[in-house]
């Protein structure tokens, strides 16, 4: 690398700098399938009318309903977080009953006898026990000997008729399922991922103790617990009030016209988040398909992709206010430390001994088994900056939320583990006279080099974050003083004489391989810094300048979350109108009729980056300022949003009518300078706690408030 020998370093990184490729990476698949046939005799399909399938995303439930022969038939769903269960309830209205048969099953051949073929499944131990008041399934995974157990049972006042692998309901008013699967999965590498747990007691009494509280009651805990998250957050586009059905208000948008699919499609990404990461024991963040994977071979193995997927995933989370989605993801990076020495030592030759933290690396993709080997392709496989980008991800939880004690016991200990790995594994170009990571390869494009700006911008933002946290927390004076003289020779960001921001440092150069560059890739890694990192805020106009020059290359063509990716970029860059014409683009040609994003196939980071790149085009506070309406286009003319949050721990609330602010309320949830910048913000008049205050000047256009944890200050404009 350092004599720019590209072919041979090609050659060698192709032979080392790769991982296995194993049957036993894994695979996410779905626990089972909760099978249920109705059995009306006779019935044709044109004696069933009114047919409609309702999520009702407010309250987190899922209704069918239909009428058959004059009789209305119902049926509601809910998973519980609270409850830790799937709920079902089966309802009629009208002289029929209620007739079906349900079956539990895994992805493995039962046979009638509750066995299995072995050979034929991915299952070590499958058994399955039906009687007359539930269904036990438990057994093994084939592989990793991961033990699991599901309990199905309901409560009815039908008749009940067992089979050898299901049960029969009939002639009944009523009946209510719940479902309680559990695995002796652990968020601990120390246990080997394991946990020492009687599963089959442990879904028998879950689902006891739910019978117990009935339907009624079930439901309302399930619907308190999940409103606490999503009403903190409400948006009013002024939409026309539109009852179509998902598919045609798809059919039938038009981008200045479609405020009511813009806002369910952003409530819908919140709604998608809570209900796929939640803070628990044990809990894993999100993956690739977010938890909603109904196939046996899943693309990607519906992983955890660390070079955009999985930080995109949280996008939304801080923005929008729910930072309890976000444990999951801090606590497997966390864990994923552990692992990582490991692959620091085979591929950094970096050592960390017993009790030490010298480093960890992970690369492209990642398991919940501590997978932290680059994939088995250099072309794709090879991201040590990974590392970096998920610790942007975990230190906005500190950004957003201002929690002290937070960073020094949980984010400092990860952060400072992190910047070691680069304060050792950084390279001094001498040609270049900069600290470098090499080798380097922009995700899934382009040629090797030596020092892209992908890694450069992320170590620049890991030590940049760093700095902050040592600082505050009076630690480390030692690595605090290496990492600022490290940072300062980075050299991140170059701009070509085209005027556009290089992807790789040398690509102006006559050696420079060409010909693998895309000029329209679906990747934008080159402006990471632009969003979701703050760099650019540090650099003057024309770096700005060179971000959009370089996004217009880009194009607005792409995959679904590559679309989504860039309605955040050009919101960062005060472009509403172009944000929202990628908004647009997303929901009129990679969007399926139930709304989830498609790459295509279904890729759920494209549904969050949407949400999130709503938020910024409303809200920004990455630079020294809040800035409300930072980035409106033109279709949201009038409107109103609140419970957004701002770095510094604002909770942001405000009305607009013709793209100019009403009225904008900021709660400080914990104290501290309170900075706006809007266009003659200075000649508001400003409230806290009811009475009329001034503020300190800052230049034009920009306020500075001083706060104390519970202030509420108002601007009236």
């Amino acid at each position: 690398m350092e004599k720019r020998d590209y072919n041979l370093a090609k050659e060698l990184a192709e032979q080392h700098l790769i991982g296995p490729k194993t049957s036993q990476y894994g695979t996410y698949l779905s626990f089972g399938d909760i099978h249920i046939e109705f059995s009306q005799q006779g019935t044709t399909l044109s004696q069933v009318t009114d047919y409609q399938r309702q999520l009702n995303i407010s309250k987190a439930l899922a209704t069918t309903s239909y009428v058959c022969k004059g009789t209305r038939f119902e049926r509601e769903a809910f998973a519980s977080f609270p409850d830790d269960l799937l709920v079902q309830c089966f309802t009629k209205e009208g002289l029929e009953t209620l007739d079906f048969t349900i079956e539990l099953s895994l992805t493995c051949d039962l046979a009638s006898n509750g066995k299995y073929e072995q050979e034929k499944s991915d299952y070590k131990e499958c058994k399955l026990d039906i009687t007359d008041s539930h269904i036990l399934m438990k057994g093994r995974v084939k592989d990793n000997d991961l033990r699991f157990a599901s309990y199905l049972a309901w409560e009815t006042d039908g008749d009940i008729r067992v089979w050898s692998d299901r049960v029969q309901i009939s002639g009944a008013s009523y009946a209510n399922l719940f479902l309680a699967a559990k695995t002796d999965f652990a968020q601990n590498p120390a246990s080997n991922y394991r946990k020492k747990l009687d599963l089959e007691q442990q879904v028998i009494d879950l689902v006891d103790t739910a019978k117990e509280k009935g339907y009624t009651q079930l439901k309302s805990r399930h619907i308190e617990d999940y409103q606490a998250l999503f009403q903190r957050v409400q948006l009013d586009l002024e939409a026309d009030v539109d009852a179509s059905t998902t598919d045609d208000l798809l059919k039938n948008y038009k981008p200045q016209e479609g405020q009511a699919l813009e806002e369910l499609f952003f409530q819908y990404g919140r709604y998608l988040l809570i209900s796929s990461s939640r803070d628990c024991p044990d809990a894993l963040p999100a993956n690739l398909q977010g938890v909603w994977n109904a196939v046996d071979n899943p693309p990607w193995n519906s992983d955890y992709h660390l070079n955009v997927n999985l930080q995109m995933n949280y996008w939304p989370a801080y923005v929008t206010n729910l930072l309890e989605a976000v444990f999951p993801v801090i606590n497997y990076v966390d864990d994923l430390r552990v692992y990582g020495r490991l692959a620091a030592v085979k591929y950094a030759g970096i050592v960390s001994q017993k009790g030490e933290e010298n480093g960890w690396l992970v690369h492209t993709q990642a398991t919940p088994f501590g997978w932290t080997a680059p994939g088995w392709d250099y072309y794709w496989g090879w991201s040590p900056a990974a590392n970096a980008w998920m610790m942007q991800t975990v230190y906005e939880a500190y950004s957003f939320y201002r929690d002290q004690d937070y960073l020094r016991e949980k984010i400092y200990p990860m952060l400072r583990e992190t910047v070691r790995f680069w304060n050792a594994f950084l390279h001094k170009d001498q040609q270049a006279q900069r600290w470098v990571s090499s080798p380097s390869y922009s995700p899934e494009h382009g040629p090797i080099s030596i020092g892209n700006t992908y890694d450069q911008s992320l170590i620049w933002q890991l030590f940049h974050d760093f700095i902050q946290a040592a600082q505050e927390l009076g630690l480390d004076e030692d690595l605090l003083t290496e990492v600022k003289e490290k940072s300062d020779l980075l050299n991140p960001l170059q701009i070509t004489q085209s005027g556009r921001i290089r992807e790789w440092y040398e690509e102006e150069e006559q050696y420079f391989q060409n010909e693998k560059v895309e000029a329209q890739h679906r990747h934008a890694s080159h402006l990471v810094e632009l969003y979701p990192g703050n760099l650019f805020s540090y650099k003057g106009q024309e770096y700005i300048e060179a971000a959009r020059a370089s996004l217009n290359d880009r194009g607005d063509g792409g995959t679904g979350w590559s679309k989504a990716n860039k309605i955040n970029l050009w919101a960062r860059l005060g472009d509403g109108n172009r944000a929202h014409k990628l908004l647009a683009e997303q929901l009129k040609t990679s969007t399926l009729p139930n709304l989830w994003c498609s790459h295509p196939p279904f890729q759920i980071d494209g549904n969050f980056g949407a949400t999130s790149g709503m938020a910024e085009m409303l809200l920004q506070s990455h630079a020294a300022y809040l800035v409300p309406l930072a980035a409106l286009p033109d279709a949201w003319s009038t409107g109103s949003v609140s419970g957004l949050m701002a770095r510094g721990h604002f909770e942001v609330s405000m009305s607009w009518e013709d793209k100019k602010l009403l009225q904008l309320t900021i709660l400080s949830r914990s104290g501290g300078d309170l900075r706006v910048s809007y266009p003659d913000i200075e000649k508001s008049v400003i409230k806290m706690n009811q009475e009329k205050i001034k503020a300190k000047c800052m230049g034009k256009d920009c306020i500075s408030v001083a706060t104390a944890e519970g202030d509420l200050v108002q601007f009236y404009f």
